[in-house]
Formats: structure tokens, sequence, C-alpha cells
């Protein structure tokens, strides 16, 4: 049975962010974001541990285009993927 997203509201929050950013830089970005996203969140779906722990039980994956690594945690009594935060990769985490 495959693993279900769960995304946090700071995840959500950045995700909002992330494509309020996208849209200034130039129209229609956050589109092409969002479907950038989709496609990193479907391969941690399909394979939730092949990404590697970063910091405690987090494991971080880089989407392919716009450089935003998915900060998440595995749950597997749930059977779910918790989403934590979704940051540039040039910004440090804060939690």
């Amino acid at each position: 049975m495959p693993y279900a997203i769960f995304t946090t509201t700071n995840a959500r929050l950045d995700i909002q962010d992330a494509i309020d950013w996208e849209n200034k830089r130039k129209p229609g970005l956050a589109k092409r974001f969002l479907e950038d996203l989709e496609q990193k969140l479907s391969a941690v779906v399909d394979a939730p541990y092949i990404c590697s722990i970063r910091y405690e039980n987090v494991r971080c994956a880089v989407t392919n285009v716009f450089q935003y690594l998915i900060h998440y945690t595995i749950d597997d009594t749930g059977q779910q993927i918790i989403i934590l935060r979704v940051l540039h990769t040039s910004r440090k985490p804060t939690w």
C-alpha cells in the first residue's frame, strides 16, 4: 500500500511563499514550480527511504528544477510521509 502525503501548516505556508516568489520572478513560473514539486513528491511516495537523513529523523528530497528541499519524516505505522518544510536550498531551515 503506498504512503499518503500529510503536509504540515508550515510546509503549506512555505509552498505558498514559494509560489508567490516564483510568480514575482516571472509570471507563470509558479505553475512550473508546482509541477516540479509534485513530480518529486510522487517519487518520494514511490520510494520514501531513497532520500538520506539530513538530521535527526528528517529526510530531504531536492526538487529537480527549482532547488527546493522537501523536509520530511516517515510514519510507517500510519503509512504517511509527513512534509515538514519546503525551503529553497539557499535558506537555512528554522523550526
